[in-house]
């Protein structure tokens, strides 16, 4: 069984980083910071061990410190999207975050090649968590 406690420190890391580039959405935000080399190389993004996001995480965090950027805050569909994540992930401790994004998130998309899955917009993807655990 993986780390419980790793979900909140995932979570946090993608707010904090949501902060420094909050004009993105949640798809393009993972992609351009934690993602880009996995897709280049494999098309691959939700296998990726919690251990690797959460370093990947840190280590972009640190590089948006260094920018010129300083952090905004979060606007409501950015913060409901993280609360839904909050909400659902634990509900499935043993998935990891790509896993757990492919399948409440961006698995809806799965008709659109793998690159065009993460570009659906915030909106879309809040809606998709909204309807997941639904019965």
């Amino acid at each position: 069984m993986r780390e419980f406690e790793r979900i909140k420190r995932i979570i946090d890391l993608v707010s904090q980083l949501w902060a420094y580039d909050h004009t993105l959405t949640l798809g393009r935000l993972l992609e351009k910071w934690i993602w880009t080399d996995w897709i280049e190389s494999r098309g691959d993004i939700f296998h990726p061990e919690d251990t690797q996001t959460e370093q990947r995480l840190n280590e972009a965090i640190k590089r948006a410190q260094s920018s010129s950027t300083s952090p905004s805050e979060l606007t409501e569909l950015q913060k409901n999207i993280i609360n839904k994540i909050e909400e659902l992930w634990p509900l499935v401790p043993d998935q990891r975050f790509g896993q757990f994004l492919s399948n409440y998130a961006f698995g809806h998309f799965m008709s659109h090649p793998p690159k065009m899955m993460l570009q659906q917009n915030d909106e879309t993807i809040l809606q998709a968590m909204q309807q997941c655990f639904v019965k």
